[in-house]
């Protein structure tokens, strides 16, 4: 149905999209609800509006206690802002061959060298794929005991607010050795890998005791998560077991401060002597954690699969705008994986858009239906063309 807004209603919106402060947007946004027609035409549009400023009112209070934490100095920052359709940060240990494969894929001229620790800082760089640019952040060395220092904490909180982690492994090496330091670095600074975010969901509620669920997904019983909870003094929870979880994931549940992260391991050095039997001992013991890709930075073998598996592992897709009788846009809009038409609607025309939407025209070359016309929740697919058409 049409939403019939009012003039004031309009002119009204056109200030709320033009505002670009946090608080200032919370503040039109309330304007323009104000605004809002009361017919059953206009609930939708209310309601998407309603989640916006929600999310508007989540995003100021985050920005706070960033802040709050910030000068009290409870938190250290990354320091390498984010740019291009994703980050990857390359932890290893000392010479693992980090600054020689970021040079192999990108315009950076890092120092390589053999002694240790030719990379002081977090440094970033970056890297084309087709048509999109990945920032690749090389992090200095890992060493047992990096997260006590300052230089170490600050690396390693990069890696927490990275998009994917990539752990260099240097074929030339002890795998065993480098593997047992990374990881007991990352897992130190509470960065837990390829671990499912959503297989455990707590939530402290003001009254009904401990309430669990799903428990047929946990490796122990109920009253054993009862017991835990009452000696943390917890008396007011509800647990959700949602996926498969050991005792780790309910603590990391549990634990504010810990971060999820997409890893992969990329094996360097495939020319060394010994790297075969190596790279075959790797996948071995880490093959059914992590996605194992083997390269020669000195030879430029296998970089192509390491560039798409790097892509694979940001969980997003590409989607590009057409407009009928032309030839499609160069540059694709970048979206998460399970973006729908609507995700794709809002980042081109906003919200002003998405609400005359009439109907898209989804695009896929390969497909068996090459042409179809879809609506909103349509999902996406990576590489579809996309034209949209509005009332």
């Amino acid at each position: 149905m049409p939403t019939n807004v009012s003039p004031e209603f309009d002119k009204q919106r056109q200030i709320y999209e033009d505002t670009n402060d946090l608080e200032q947007r919370i503040v039109e946004l309330e304007k323009l609800l104000s605004l809002a027609p009361r017919h059953k035409g206009a609930e939708r549009m209310i309601g998407d509006y309603r989640k916006k400023l929600a999310q508007l009112r989540a995003d100021v209070e985050k920005k706070r206690e960033q802040e709050r934490q910030r000068r009290s100095g409870a938190s250290e920052e990354g320091v390498i802002r984010k740019e291009g359709a994703g980050q990857v940060c390359l932890v290893g240990i000392s010479n693992s061959g980090k600054s020689a494969l970021i040079n192999s894929v990108t315009n950076a001229d890092l120092t390589v060298a053999d002694y240790p620790f030719a990379t002081p800082i977090p440094t970033p760089a970056m890297m084309l794929l087709e048509d999109i640019n990945i920032q690749l952040v090389e992090i200095p060395s890992l060493f047992e005991g990096a997260y006590d220092t300052g230089i170490g904490r600050q690396s390693l909180s990069v890696a927490r607010n990275t998009d994917c982690i990539a752990i260099v492994i240097d074929l030339s090496q002890d795998i065993e050795f480098q593997m047992n330091t990374i990881l007991g670095e990352l897992d130190r600074a509470r960065i837990r890998l390829n671990r499912e975010k959503s297989a455990v969901r707590v939530e402290r509620v003001g009254m009904g005791g401990i309430m669990v669920y799903g428990i047929h997904h946990y490796e122990g019983t109920k009253d054993e998560v009862v017991e835990f909870l009452k000696k943390q003094k917890i008396t007011n929870m509800i647990v959700r077991f949602q996926k498969d979880a050991s005792f780790q994931n309910l603590l990391d549940a549990m634990d504010s401060s810990v971060a999820f992260v997409r890893a992969l391991v990329i094996a360097t050095k495939g020319d060394a002597a010994g790297s075969k039997e190596r790279f075959q001992e790797l996948k071995e013991k880490y093959g059914n954690r992590f996605e194992i890709v083997a390269i020669s930075s000195e030879t430029g073998e296998n970089l192509d699969a390491m560039r798409w598996a790097l892509y694979d592992h940001l969980d997003i897709l590409r989607v590009y705008t057409k407009i009928p009788g032309k030839k499609r846009e160069d540059k694709p809009i970048v979206l998460p994986e399970g973006s729908v038409v609507e995700d794709a609607a809002e980042k081109v025309h906003k919200e002003l858009f998405v609400e005359r939407f009439r109907a898209a025209v989804i695009l896929r070359e390969k497909a068996k239906i090459k042409r179809r016309q879809v609506g909103l929740n349509y999902p996406l697919q990576d590489g579809d063309v996309i034209q949209l058409m509005s009332r």
